[in-house]
C-alpha cells in the first residue's frame, strides 16, 4: 500500500480504527462461523426493526480492507472502506455484492484524478413498490449523493439483481466487463461463483444478446439522426423567428406568426424602414422552409455539413437584427438590449432544454 510521508491525524485514526476491524474480522474467519457480519458484529442496522428482520447471508460475508488497500493508496481507500460502511448501514439487507473494477482495479491509464468505478448489486426480488427502471434511478441517485460525502473521485452503479441475473443469461458487454475486471471487496456468495463460471468460459454471448445490441446500436443512431435533423433544427428556426418577431415589435408593430416573419420583414424593415437587406429576409425565409420541410418529412436527413451552413446562416442574420434593435434604442435614449451572458453559459452546460428564469 501506497504511504505517505506525513500522516494526516484523521487518516491515522481511520487506519487504527479499520485495522481494528480488520483483525477481529480475521478472528471471525478462523471461527467460520456463518453469521451475518455487518450486521450483527459491526452493528449497522438503522432501527430494532431491521434486526429482527434481517436474514443472514448465505456464507460469511464482509469487506475485504485488505483489497482495498492494495488497489488504492491510502486517502482513496479509507474513503471507499468509509463510504461502503455508510452503504452497508442503510441498504445491507438487499446489498449482495460490491464490486470494483475499472481503471481503479486494473491499473490501465490510471492516474492521481481517476475514477473510482464501483458496482453494488441489490437484491430486488421482494421489492414491489417500484418499477424497475424506479428502483435504479432512486437507488443512483441516492448512492451518488452518499459517495459525495466522501470522495469526488467515486462513481458508483447499483444492478438491481434481476437485471443483473438476465444480463448474464442473455450476457449484456457491461456486465462481462465487470464479471471480466471486477474484484468483490463484498460479497454474500452471488458474484464470486459467476465470475469464476465466466472465466472457465461457462457465460457466453447467445444470439438474441448480440442481436439486442444491434439493436442498440441501431436505435441509438437514429436518436442521434432525429436531434440533428428536428431538435437543432427546431433551434435554429425558432431562433430567427425570435429575433424577426423582436425587431417587428421594437419597431411598434405586432408579432406575426411564424410563417409570416420574413414577409413582415420585408414589408417593413426592407421596404419601409430599410433596415434590413432583401438577402436578411431571404435567409429567414430559408431556414423557417427548411425547418417546416423537415418537420413535414419531406427532408428525411440533415448532413453536419448542411447544420453547420445553416446555423452560420442564422447566426449571421440574428447577429444582425440584434445590432439594429440596439441602434433603434439608441435613438429612442433607451438602453440596449440586456443578454445574459451567464445565462447562455448556464444553459450550455445544462443542455438545450434549459430555460432562463423569467422566460416562458
Amino acid at each position: 500500500m501506497h504511504q505517505t510521508e506525513n500522516v494526516n491525524p484523521a487518516d491515522s485514526t481511520l487506519n487504527k480504527f479499520f485495522a481494528s476491524i480488520e483483525l477481529l474480522s480475521s478472528k471471525i474467519d478462523e471461527l467460520n462461523e456463518r453469521v451475518d457480519y455487518m450486521s450483527s458484529f459491526i452493528g449497522l442496522q438503522s432501527n430494532e426493526e431491521e434486526k429482527t428482520q434481517a436474514e443472514p447471508p448465505g456464507q460469511l460475508a464482509g469487506i475485504s480492507f485488505n483489497i482495498i488497500n492494495q488497489l488504492l493508496d491510502q486517502k482513496d481507500a479509507n474513503a471507499i472502506r468509509a463510504y461502503f460502511l455508510r452503504i452497508l448501514g442503510m441498504f445491507h439487507r438487499y446489498i449482495k455484492s460490491i464490486i470494483l473494477f475499472g481503471s481503479a482495479k486494473t491499473k490501465n491509464n490510471l492516474s492521481p484524478k481517476s475514477d473510482i468505478d464501483v458496482a453494488f448489486i441489490v437484491d430486488d426480488t421482494d421489492i414491489r413498490k417500484f418499477t424497475l427502471k424506479e428502483l435504479k434511478e432512486r437507488l443512483f441517485i441516492k448512492m451518488a449523493e452518499i459517495a459525495k460525502d466522501f470522495s469526488d473521485k467515486i462513481h458508483s452503479q447499483a444492478y438491481p439483481l434481476s437485471e443483473f441475473w438476465l444480463s448474464i443469461v442473455k450476457p449484456n458487454p457491461v456486465i462481462l466487463t465487470i464479471l471480466k475486471d471486477g474484484i468483490a471487496v463484498y460479497d454474500t456468495g452471488f458474484f464470486v461463483p459467476l465470475q469464476m463460471l465466466y472465466k472457465s468460459g461457462n457465460i457466453l454471448p447467445t444470439k438474441e444478446s448480440v442481436d439486442s445490441n444491434i439493436l442498440t446500436a441501431e436505435e441509438l443512431l437514429n436518436w442521434a439522426d432525429d436531434t440533428l435533423s428536428k431538435k437543432l433544427t427546431n433551434d435554429l428556426f425558432n431562433s430567427v423567428v425570435s429575433a424577426g418577431q423582436s425587431l417587428l415589435m421594437e419597431m411598434g408593430y405586432l408579432p406575426p406568426t411564424p410563417r409570416d416573419v420574413s414577409k413582415e420583414l420585408e414589408s417593413i424593415a426592407v421596404e419601409k424602414e430599410h433596415i434590413l437587406s432583401k438577402e436578411d429576409v431571404e435567409a429567414v425565409a430559408d431556414i423557417v422552409k427548411w425547418y417546416k420541410d423537415i418537420d413535414h418529412g419531406e427532408v428525411k436527413s440533415v448532413s453536419g455539413e448542411e447544420y453547420s451552413k445553416k446555423y452560420n446562416q442564422t447566426k449571421k442574420v440574428v447577429d444582425k437584427i440584434l445590432k439594429e434593435i440596439e441602434k433603434l434604442r439608441e435613438k429612442k435614449g433607451m438602453p440596449k438590449p440586456i443578454i445574459d451572458e451567464s445565462s447562455f453559459k448556464k444553459q450550455e452546460k445544462e443542455g438545450a432544454d434549459y430555460v432562463p428564469k423569467g422566460k416562458a
